[in-house]
């Protein structure tokens, strides 16, 4: 295996802190509607005795925009971007002149807001955008044109406009919405440094690039569920209380039906109230390439890959055959003494969510 000679650096606001030595670093990004979060651990390079205060011990401190950088200098010179966010906790060890930090990415501005408005009129890529303005986020948004973003929330009706009041939704923070409608229009969201990105989650083949770690792998671990492999039906049903009618839909994977297959085991409802029956089965679609993504859970352990993230495809080997599967998860560790190493969970999501 050839050599590597692994560099980390730590940005604030763009800037590097001569007084602070990175001992060690676990950085967690995945696709599981949450935040990626960072610990840090640093050693105080300086005396104690010392001109000036440290950011987080200024009596109101404001956390600087903090990017972990890497690269292997044997390969390039060039820094690629691992985490960015802000520090939300700070641990100081001063006998052992250490500081630890806990920081998430900016998607935690949608977490920490609160939903204090109703909306009116608006399409789901709306929300979006008006989520990240509050956010003060930037947006790359590419809804799918299929119909899915469609008017949402409390439109149109006198009655509808009438109760909205802050205690008329569902929603307690901003994040809540946002995945909502992602999750709706069968997309991911996740915040890429300062931006707020919503787009599809279906990955075209062809164009999806994909990591070989065949021959690169410490231990590979790998879980199934059996009764998900046995076969899975998603029902998914609605109802318009105007016209008093239901809708109801089954979907196998293959095939959509209004009566339930005949010997299912495994049946998944899901009720949502006023849809079309378009949007019933794109609901059904996205439901079942969720459900069916866990039938099979490889976690492997490797050296650290720089450009790995989630939403990317890697090739592994499972016995005598190999898979190409999905990155859900990747939790990066480096240190001083260990290096740079990386534990990936994957799962089949080649053809959806």
């Amino acid at each position: 295996m050839t050599t590597r000679q692994i560099e980390v650096r730590i940005l604030w606001d763009g800037i590097e802190n001569p007084d602070l030595a990175l001992k060690s670093f676990e950085l967690d990004s995945n696709r599981y509607e949450s935040c990626d979060t960072a610990v840090l651990t640093f050693a105080i390079k300086r005396q104690r005795v010392r001109e000036a205060p440290f950011w987080f011990e200024q009596d109101i401190p404001s956390s600087p925009w903090i990017s972990v950088e890497i690269r292997d200098t044997k390969i390039s010179s060039g820094w690629t971007v691992l985490f960015q966010g802000r520090a939300d906790h700070v641990r100081n060890v001063d006998e052992h002149s250490l500081v630890e930090m806990e920081c998430r990415d900016a998607l935690a501005a949608l977490i920490d807001l609160r939903v204090q408005d109703s909306w009116l009129n608006h399409t789901g890529s709306d929300l979006l955008q008006d989520i990240a303005r509050s956010a003060t986020l930037e947006t790359r948004i590419s809804l799918p044109d299929d119909g899915s973003d469609h008017m949402m929330g409390q439109f149109w009706q006198v009655e509808h406009k009438r109760g909205a009041l802050l205690s008329q939704h569902r929603f307690q923070t901003a994040a809540d919405l946002a995945f909502a409608v992602a999750r709706d229009a069968l997309c991911d969201l996740y915040a890429d440094g300062k931006t707020l990105v919503c787009q599809p989650s279906y990955v075209n083949d062809d164009t999806a690039e994909i990591i070989d770690v065949r021959n690169a792998v410490f231990e590979t671990d790998v879980s199934r569920d059996l009764q998900l492999l046995t076969g899975i039906v998603v029902h998914m049903a609605s109802w318009d209380s105007r016209q008093r009618s239901s809708t109801h839909i089954y979907y196998d994977g293959k095939t959509f039906s209004q009566d339930a297959p005949s010997g299912v085991t495994v049946l998944h409802s899901f009720r949502v109230p006023g849809r079309r029956l378009e949007d019933l089965r794109r609901l059904a679609r996205g439901k079942y390439e969720r459900i069916s993504a866990h039938a099979l859970s490889v976690r492997i352990s490797m050296p650290g890959i720089i450009r790995l993230r989630p939403r990317q495809f890697i090739k592994i080997a499972l016995g005598t055959t190999e898979q190409t599967l999905g990155v859900d998860q990747v939790v990066s560790r480096f240190s001083v003494n260990d290096g740079f190493i990386q534990h990936v969970v994957l799962r089949s999501r080649r053809s959806g969510a």
